[in-house]
């Protein structure tokens, strides 16, 4: 027990010496780039954060916080009426609004007091540093640089976002609204204390010339050569011999945290430049700052590439389209009778001109090679440009063909624009090409079944001529069919086709009166309009070709 007390009492006398060995160094200086192992003395809701950051407040209402150096400091020497040390001091601060961007919970204030942990004292608009009671009172000797983000009108403030020096209480002896001054153009910039950015602040005493100087920049600009706020002041009367310098801050209704990230300090000379790269980073303040490459680049890439897959898409779509074939019902149920556009295409190389054999009636002539069966082809093109009318582009279609019926139902898709066969739209039934155009036939129009998408741009003549002798070829006795030889002759009008006058018609079929030109042949035309009969047309699409 006896061990235990000597040990306790040679601890105080240490403690005690320390104490009177700091508060004699006229020349005290400390220095804290960031808090991690401080040995400040805290109190409140103040605390520090891992990364080394004090933290004054924290998201709770009406409530102080204070942070002091340990020990006191000797402001003066032990003369009665001695003068009051120069010092000067930095630091970096912020604070960040936690509920309103706008809105702030009061501020924050560098203190040279006579005590720590300011006993008494209150939040909200009194900061932490006097209460009711003593705002005001000689007897506080406290010096305090406000940096308020709250108008108190019972204390004069000019606005909710200035900058002001306080002597024993609340209503600054000068203040100005937060700014600094530009070294290269003098001009003054504002500040906005609740930005959640970090600034910088210098306070600094002239023993000799009595003024108080205090200076606000934004972080890691340097110091500006004019400071914001000077004050002549003699603080020979407002120190003690022994003071302690701090942070005190509060809160009121509105959700604010207050932080300072380095301080140093200095008596009787210029305090030590902080490292500002060394101090530890501030919270983030809303969501997560993205990437330029993914807010910008990663939605063009990704539009570039969907552009590019609709382009290619498009091409796929169009070049189908281009080789695309369009069957006729009688293709899809009997096979098609045709070439590909397509191959046809490849065998040319593409219509090149170093394929072309010769230009003839209605276009070109190309040489070609099947891809599939590498035989040798001619393929004529059509050319839209042709002068040439229908009866001569009809008449060299019938010289390369051989089968009159295949002919005839060609001679009927060409000038009816419509299909051998296609459904009717009131019933079940189907409509036969070579029955239609009959029935305009027997009702002495026969150019009304011609394709209305021709207008007016055809030779009556050619069109009557092509639709007769197409109802003659389609005829459902095969006997009764021309020769392609007599279809040559009708088509070049080396002989002339029976006139209509010299034709029988009639409810039951169609008979050739005088029989010029088919003396070899007798030709009958049933005219049954729809499927029934063995003799009709439909059977007659389903035959053989003469």
């Amino acid at each position: 027990m006896e061990n235990s007390l000597t040990m306790l009492f040679k601890l105080a006398i240490l403690i005690s010496l320390l104490t009177s060995l700091a508060a004699g160094d006229e020349t005290l200086g400390f220095i804290y780039n960031g808090f991690q192992s401080a040995n400040l003395t805290v109190d409140g809701i103040a605390e520090f954060t891992s990364n080394g950051l004090l933290k004054l407040t924290n998201n709770t209402r009406q409530k102080s916080g204070h942070a002091f150096y340990p020990n006191p400091i000797s402001f003066k020497n032990s003369s009665s009426n001695s003068s009051a040390f120069s010092f000067s001091t930095t630091f970096v601060f912020a604070i960040h609004a936690a509920e309103y961007p706008t809105l702030n919970g009061h501020g924050i204030a560098f203190v040279v007091a006579p005590t720590r942990g300011l006993p008494g004292a209150r939040p909200s608009q009194y900061l932490g540093l006097f209460n009711e009671a003593n705002n005001g009172n000689a007897s506080n000797h406290v010096l305090a640089v406000e940096l308020d983000t709250i108008q108190s009108s019972e204390f004069f403030d000019i606005n909710d976002n200035h900058v002001g020096i306080d002597i024993n209480q609340l209503k600054s002896n000068i203040s100005a609204p937060a700014a600094y001054y530009e070294d290269r153009t003098g001009q003054l910039k504002n500040l906005t204390l609740i930005s959640g950015k970090p600034m910088q602040v210098w306070v600094e005493y002239n023993g000799d010339q009595k003024k108080i100087d205090v200076t606000l920049a934004p972080f890691n600009s340097g110091k500006p050569r004019t400071p914001l706020l000077s004050l002549r002041y003699d603080l020979s009367p407002i120190f003690n011999n022994a003071m302690y310098v701090g942070f005190s801050s509060s809160t009121g209704s509105v959700l604010t945290n207050h932080y300072v990230s380095g301080w140093s300090f200095k008596m009787n000379g210029q305090a030590q430049e902080l490292a500002l790269s060394q101090l530890p980073k501030l919270p983030r303040i809303g969501p997560k700052r993205r990437s330029k490459f993914l807010t910008i680049g990663l939605p063009v890439i990704l539009a570039s590439l969907i552009l590019a897959a609709v382009s290619g898409v498009v091409y796929v779509i169009r070049r189908k389209r281009k080789f695309a074939e369009v069957l006729e019902e009688w293709e899809l149920e009997y096979g098609p009778q045709r070439f590909k556009y397509k191959d046809l295409y490849i065998a040319t190389k593409g219509f090149k001109d170093k394929g072309l054999l010769g230009s003839g009636g209605f276009g070109r002539v190309y040489k070609g090679v099947l891809p599939s069966s590498k035989q040798e082809i001619a393929v004529k093109r059509i050319s839209h440009e042709s002068r040439q009318g229908m009866r001569e582009f009809v008449a060299e279609i019938a010289s390369r063909s051989t089968d009159v019926f295949a002919f005839g139902a060609f001679l009927l898709e060409v000038a009816c624009g419509r299909r051998p066969i296609e459904p009717r739209a009131e019933s079940e039934d189907v409509e036969i090409l070579v029955d239609w155009v009959f029935g305009f036939w027997c009702r002495g129009g026969i150019l009304e079944a011609r394709d209305q998408n021709l207008g007016s741009d055809y030779v009556v003549e050619e069109l009557e001529l092509v639709l007769k002798l197409g109802l003659m070829c389609s005829h459902s006795e095969p006997t009764a069919r021309p020769s392609m030889r007599q279809i040559v002759q009708y088509l070049e009008k080396d002989t002339p086709l029976p006139e209509l006058s010299s034709l029988g018609i009639s409810a039951t079929g169609l008979t050739f009166t005088d029989g010029e030109g088919f003396d070899d042949f007798a030709m009958s035309y049933p005219s049954t309009m729809g499927l029934t009969g063995s003799s009709s047309i439909a059977d007659s699409l389903l035959s053989g070709g003469r």
